[in-house]
């Protein structure tokens, strides 16, 4: 796996925004660098809002991950939610998404949360499989959103 986790710091900001276009533009979602640049500082200035991972095998940069943390009843408390994987192209097929979800776990483990949940697309079959096999099960109700 050779999977390497390094927490994001102020001035790979850059580096990780340059990732997030490549990643948006891929899943075919808006991409606005303003408003990510804004949500990073926050993110960065709050860990219990977030943790953002650079993701290396080796010493090459592959990819990134985001994992946020909300609250809900249901969950009886704090929850997790991998928000982004992103995982680029030469490296992917090599266990770094497995590596990053048994991460993400052993975080939430040490903060006590009990619950980790993400989105992921219906068209993406390699990763849908790869989280059934990590455990994660769909829910039986449908995420919506509204922005506002």
């Amino acid at each position: 796996m050779n999977a390497l986790f390094q927490l994001l710091s102020d001035h790979e900001i850059p580096t990780l925004l340059e990732m997030m276009r490549e990643f948006y533009a891929q899943q075919e979602m808006r991409f606005d660098g303003p408003a990510a640049s804004g949500a990073l500082a926050r993110a960065l200035s709050n860990p219990e809002l977030a943790q953002i991972y650079l993701i290396f095998r080796g010493t090459e940069l592959a990819g990134y991950f985001a994992l946020t943390f909300c609250f809900s009843l249901e969950f009886q408390g704090r929850f997790a939610l991998l928000d982004e994987i992103y995982v680029r192209e030469p490296f992917r097929r090599q266990k770094l998404g497995k590596a990053v979800v048994i991460f993400a776990e052993d975080i939430c483990r040490k903060a006590g949360i009990k619950a980790l949940r993400l989105e992921v697309g219906r068209e993406n079959v390699g990763a849908q499989s790869l989280y059934r096999v990590a455990g994660f099960k769909e829910d039986e109700r449908n995420l919506m959103t509204k922005w506002l």
